[in-house]
């Protein structure tokens, strides 16, 4: 029997701490690994793997008129996501952060495996059948996808503070983190959902193809993973991606290569013409950018304001507005600033906002800034006239002052317009977003006046109601109602899209809004009606006849004017929250 020392521990007659110590010293593979290197790059040799890096990345660099490209392979990929954990840990990501995924393409009788997913329009699937032919089309491809590095980026297109670089020899695109402001723009911008946002770090962060590890000779991560060699870093001629991308010659079910002219090649001897993505009929709504919502509603208001006030006093000379002038000038401007303090807060890093200028050439979002910039600061200019110096100018030049700040405020209404009609999303298309945002300016400025009035003819001697609506009131009224029944009109348009046979993103936002946002829809179409329509009908009707004993017109006005704001806000948060983001094909959800 073996004696244990009580301050020592053995085994057959040798102590573990020993042991151990000699554990220690000895190299592990790691350190095998980076002798051997060191020892074979000294005498001109390689290590094993060095035919691994020939063959993923190539051996010289771009010419003029190229650049590097991933090129996939999607016969050899299986679809094990070791590009995505290695990409992954590589590059630090935090847990749920990716900035490499692998989706499915599927055709075929396959689709009536898909759980619910591609049922009919009457919810009904169609049953497999076992000894069926099909079954010898049915494709499940799997698509492993990141930064395309396209030849016309919209991320560094539309980023306001210019935190995109696109490298002139590599063509690689980088993001410059400490330049980034988290304004979230290139993610709206980028049609294939590449940027990602980091709420605790409060910037967008991407792939940048392992650019590092490219300049040493080694392949980025996500190719050196690959147990099948999938991926791939080739050089690619400029003027054959532009043609390719002109012709819309790209992947399946992805979004149009015209738009920024993605460089990744895939590769197949298979015809995947007629796939689709396998979660091409999930229905989840997009993240509703709250702050952006109370910015674009409250100035679309204040420019509103601004604007019905002004034609008012054009159309009166002044006569029937100067009493409201110096209340309205303000209340509208306090509108102002609160939805310009909103927009600070959807920047991740507000501290920087300063930099949101350095854009203007390129970009819609400097450009709204800078408008709406020029804007407050004249509408800080109205107010204080209106209040301490309106005896002092005449009358023209008020009404002058008036215009000005009304089109400098158009003009940001403009820019707010382009910066969603720029994006390749359907649902923000020119001829849904603009005539929305018109249509909520005019209808939230003309409920502003009429708040304004009422509140200065409830407490003031030299003006009455009655005066206001005889005046400019109860036509502002009727405009309201028939503004607002317009707007609910055209917002109901997407609803067509229902018909559609195809699955179009114009679908799966109408299917939204009759689906998981049917109650926001529904809230949004009755706060409009009662708040737009049947409360402004109500203030023509009580006001017809003055000898009628007297509503409680301001509580009227108040109960319309926030039961419309409240409708345009729950409509901005459709607006977000219902578009159909495009983006790479994804995987299979139950």
């Amino acid at each position: 029997m073996t004696t244990v020392a009580p301050t020592s521990l053995t085994v057959e007659g040798r102590e573990l701490v020993q042991d151990f110590l000699t554990e220690q010293r000895r190299m592990t593979a790691v350190d095998r690994f980076s002798q051997r290197y060191d020892h074979d790059d000294a005498d001109g040799g390689a290590p094993a793997q060095a035919r691994y890096y020939r063959d993923l990345i190539p051996l010289a660099k771009p010419e003029a008129g190229q650049q590097y490209a991933f090129e996939v392979d999607l016969d050899a990929c299986s679809g094990c996501k070791a590009c995505v954990s290695a990409c992954h840990n590589l590059n630090g990501l935090d847990e749920g952060e990716t900035w490499r995924e692998v989706g499915q393409l599927v055709s075929g009788p396959l689709d009536d495996l898909l759980p619910g997913a591609l049922a009919d329009e009457h919810g009904a699937s169609s049953k497999l059948e076992t000894g069926n032919s099909k079954l010898e089309t049915t494709i499940l491809q799997h698509i492993t996808t990141a930064c395309h590095h396209c030849l016309e980026p919209g991320c560094l297109e539309g980023c306001p503070v210019k935190a995109y670089d696109k490298d002139p020899v590599t063509g690689i695109v980088k993001h410059l983190d400490d330049q980034c402001i988290g304004c979230q723009y290139c993610v709206f911008k980028c049609p294939y959902d590449v940027p990602k946002y980091h709420k605790g770090k409060g910037i967008v962060r991407k792939c940048d193809m392992c650019s590092d590890r490219l300049a040493e000779g080694e392949a980025p991560a996500c190719a050196q993973a690959c147990p099948t060699q999938a991926i791939r870093i080739r050089i690619v001629d400029v003027d054959e991606v532009r043609a390719d991308a002109t012709a819309g010659r790209f992947l399946p079910a992805s979004p149009s290569p015209a738009d920024t002219k993605p460089t990744t090649r895939y590769r197949t001897r298979r015809d995947l013409a007629g796939a689709r993505a396998a979660d091409a009929h999930r229905l989840e709504a997009e993240h509703a950018h709250l702050p952006l919502v109370i910015m674009l509603v409250l100035t679309q208001l204040a420019v509103g304001g601004y604007l019905i006030g002004a034609i008012i006093e054009w159309l009166t000379a002044g006569a029937l507005f100067e009493p409201v002038r110096s209340l309205h000038a303000t209340l509208t401007l306090v509108f102002a600033v609160v939805a310009l303090g909103a927009s600070t807060l959807h920047l991740g890093r507000p501290m920087y906002a300063f930099r949101a200028v350095l854009g203007l050439r390129t970009s819609w979002l400097s450009r709204e800034i800078v408008s709406f910039g020029g804007f407050a600061k004249l509408a800080f200019a109205y107010a204080g006239v209106s209040w301490f110096a309106a005896d002092m100018f005449d009358g023209v030049l008020v009404r002058g002052l008036a215009v000005m700040v009304a089109v400098s405020g158009l003009a940001g209404v403009f820019c707010s317009v382009m910066i969603y009609v720029d994006t390749p999303r359907p649902f923000w298309r020119a001829s849904d977003t603009g005539p929305k945002y018109l249509l909520t300016m005019l209808i939230l400025g003309a409920a502003v006046t009429l708040l304004s009035g009422g509140a200065v003819a409830a407490g003031s001697s030299t003006v009455t109601f009655y005066e206001l609506m005889a005046g400019w009131g109860r036509p502002l009224c009727l405009l309201l109602a028939g503004l607002t029944l317009l707007k609910l009109a055209w917002e109901a348009r997407v609803l067509l899209a229902l018909r559609d046979i195809e699955q179009t993103p114009m679908k799966r936002s109408a299917r939204l809004l009759v689906g998981p946002l049917a109650r926001v829809t529904f809230t949004r179409t009755l706060t409009g009606l009662a708040g737009g329509v049947a409360l402004p009908l109500l203030l023509v009707q009580s006001t017809s006849d003055p000898a009628a004993p007297p509503p409680a017109f301001l509580t009227i006005i108040g109960i319309a004017f926030v039961l419309l704001l409240v409708g345009e806000l729950l409509e901005r948060y459709l607006f977000f929250s219902a578009v159909s983001a495009l983006k790479m094909p994804g995987g299979l959800h139950a």
